[in-house]
């Protein structure tokens, strides 16, 4: 395999950085929603028996 050029590294490097910062919006969303779930569900939604 050639040596790839520097546009190409640099290109590939901010296509990961930007999946990474996809990624982690993604995850920080689906927090969000959980905490949020549970904010309106209330606490005790954890002390019901199973």
């Amino acid at each position: 395999m050639t040596d790839m050029n520097n546009d190409e590294k640099e290109r590939l490097k901010r296509q990961r950085m930007r999946s990474l910062a996809i990624a982690l919006a993604l995850v920080a969303l689906v927090v969000l929603f959980y905490v949020a779930t549970i904010v309106r569900l209330g606490g005790n939604v954890f002390n019901r028996p199973f």
